[in-house]
């Protein structure tokens, strides 16, 4: 069970207070405590500030002032005590059933961590500031790993434990319509010419953009030229914007597109960025998906609710038998 060794609360904005002090940023010279045993295992202050180390820094350019950026704080470590607890827990689970990570997983993982920092120079000044080695990271990270292994794998054990009836699914659908009605929509797709403000280079871009436009009437596909020559996202896949609503997309793009029938190809459209092709090939009016459009989406969203709730259940019991005791 969790017993606190004093309120919770003081302690977490001391402690907010103390990074304060530090500019969010992690020190090796802080005097170090225990905070929490899991079972005869500790969790200190350093491990949950190195734990904190990049997202500190981030909290305080995003807060409005130091009392925003306090709060953020305090509210941050302690929901990153709770996943060190939980995750000391899990790590032991994990080992207990045999799970490993390998070298290469861990290696890709740090990669991803290391894409946090403005440089590698920063990301070598984090790990000096928190009394960390490449070695300490790379072993603190793989414990991670086990430990969202074995969340992963417990709850898609829940999942697949759990029978969804068609009553379930009905009721369900019934309590959340709203989550399966949509306003009026079209699936569309572009061809993107950028263009810059200068007027000379803009009738240079609407006039390759023209240009395509007639070859589509002398029977080009609109998705081969997309792929041959649209600059926006999506061009690989024949210019696919994807499912738009009233409001998604500038005024003249969203009159046009909402203007098309399914297959008709629009004229060029100016808007700031450049010169643009639409076409769609659907077109629904606002309206409510029926239970059968939707049920094999709602079975799978009871089953993952439901598994929620056995594997706080579970966590619960653990930490109960795990003798957890927290000391801020």
């Amino acid at each position: 069970m969790i017993s606190h060794g004093r309120t919770w609360f003081p302690a977490v904005l001391g402690l907010a207070l103390a990074f304060s002090v530090f500019a969010g940023i992690v020190r090796s010279e802080t005097v170090d405590q225990v905070v929490a045993n899991v079972d005869t295992e500790v969790i200190l202050l350093s491990d949950i500030m190195a734990e904190l180390g990049p997202q500190a820094g981030e909290l305080r350019r995003n807060a409005a002032n130091e009392e925003e950026f306090n709060k953020a704080l305090q509210d941050k470590i302690r929901a990153t005590l709770e996943q060190a607890i939980e995750n000391k827990i899990l790590l032991r689970e994990a080992q207990l059933a045999g799970l490993v990570v390998d070298d290469d997983t861990v290696e890709k993982r740090l990669e991803e961590y290391k894409k946090l920092f403005d440089s590698n120079e920063a990301f070598l000044k984090e790990l000096e500031n928190a009394g960390e080695t490449l070695s300490d990271l790379r072993s603190r990270l793989r414990k991670q790993m086990l430990a969202r292994t074995m969340a992963v794998r417990k709850t898609r054990e829940l999942e697949d434990g759990i029978v969804v009836s068609e009553s379930e699914v009905a009721q369900y659908y019934e309590d959340h319509k709203s989550d399966f009605s949509h306003p009026e929509r079209v699936r569309c797709y572009q061809i993107f010419i950028a263009a810059p403000a200068d007027a000379a280079q803009r009738a240079v871009a609407k006039a390759r953009l023209e240009q395509l436009r007639d070859d589509i009437d002398a029977g080009s596909e609109f998705g081969e030229l997309a792929v041959q020559y649209s600059e926006a996202p999506g061009k690989e896949d024949g210019g696919v914007i994807g499912w738009v609503e009233r409001g998604d997309l500038v005024k003249a793009l969203e009159d046009t597109a909402f203007g098309l029938e399914p297959g008709q190809i629009s004229g060029v459209v100016e808007s700031d960025s450049g010169f643009h092709l639409l076409t769609i090939d659907k077109k629904e009016d606002a309206g409510l998906a029926t239970l059968d459009e939707v049920r094999k989406d709602i079975e799978p969203l009871i089953r993952s609710e439901a598994a929620s709730v056995q594997y706080k259940k579970w966590m619960d019991e653990l930490k109960k038998r795990s003798r957890v005791r927290v000391f801020i």
